[in-house]
């Protein structure tokens, strides 16, 4: 058996792997987060959060008061949407301000306005399916909604996990199109967990047991597929040019180029304590590079991990 082949491979691997050293990424210091609620009030298991351009967050969680903001000092704001969630999952802000959810056990994508007002609903509650059409109603149904993104064109794209499919819907909640089934091809999903799009119009999906990152045209066509990540991709985010990914089975973060080149990668000290990483989910990044993550295990767990070394 001639080996020759092989072992120059692995060497032209290890030669192209030593280029990007742990040396070279961005060193973080990770802080654990405490946001002052109201007297008896807890953070459950923290799905996501997001930063607004005034500085303020809003927090998704699976506790008892699940939708809440917070100003830049973490201190109480308001609650929104009280009672209307039962497994918060994904949330969004879109570029005019409205606050999207995304619950796996309603089956609902909501649309709150900056002042929390619902102003769409997408989905029938309680009511999985794939859709529904009857006297010239037609209504999509979810199954699993976990995340929600927007093109430049303010179309409304939705990760159907349970339909293993995305759904694609314009400005006024109407189905145009849908793409995907259960499976490992170009196309095909396992888990579509999370979803983004660039200033390019290029979708991202978290294609989460298949490992890998698909990318999508506005119609649906595959663009290419990113299969060396890492590991399994749970909750994407974009900002500037860069991927951020959180993969909770292995507690890291990980920053890719728009290319799927990976640029930095963060190992969070696992544990039960705060300031500990125990399924890390929902992340979100600044423009100064700060990145925000959220527990499921560690209840109310949001860590800020800023950079030192920029």
């Amino acid at each position: 058996m001639n080996i020759k082949p092989v072992l120059f491979i692995m060497f032209v691997m290890l030669s192209v792997s030593s280029l990007v050293k742990a040396s070279d990424f961005t060193q973080f210091e990770n802080k654990q987060v405490s946001f002052k609620l109201p007297n008896s009030w807890t953070l459950g298991e923290v799905a996501a959060i997001k930063t607004l351009d005034n500085g303020n967050f809003i927090v998704f969680h699976r506790g008892e008061h699940q939708l809440l903001e917070f100003n830049a000092k973490y201190e109480f704001i308001r609650e929104i949407g009280q009672g209307l969630f039962k497994a918060p999952h994904g949330l969004r802000v879109d570029r005019f301000g409205n606050i999207w959810t995304t619950d796996s056990v309603t089956q609902l994508v909501l649309r709150f306005s900056p002042k929390g007002e619902v102003t769409m609903v997408l989905g029938k509650n309680g009511k999985a399916g794939k859709g529904w059409f009857d006297n010239d109603q037609n209504v999509v149904f979810f199954n699993k909604p976990l995340d929600v993104a927007f093109d430049s064109l303010n179309n409304i794209y939705v990760a159907d996990r349970g339909n293993e499919r995305i759904v694609k819907l314009d400005s006024n909640g109407n189905l145009i199109k849908t793409w995907g089934k259960f499976g490992s091809k170009a196309g095909e999903f396992n888990f579509p967990h999370s979803i983004v799009i660039d200033k390019q119009d290029r979708i991202y999906v978290a294609d989460r047991e298949n490992k890998r990152i698909q990318r999508f045209d506005l119609d649906g066509k595959v663009i290419d597929q990113w299969t060396d990540i890492g590991g399994y991709p749970y909750i994407l985010t974009l900002s500037e040019n860069s991927l951020w990914m959180t993969e909770a089975r292995a507690e890291k973060v990980l920053q890719f180029d728009l290319n799927g080149k990976l640029l930095s990668s963060y190992q969070g000290e696992v544990g039960r304590n705060p300031g500990q990483f125990s399924s890390v989910h929902g992340i979100d990044v600044s423009t100064e590079g700060t990145i925000w993550v959220t527990q499921i295990y560690n209840w109310g767990g949001v860590n800020k991990l800023v950079p030192t070394n920029k």
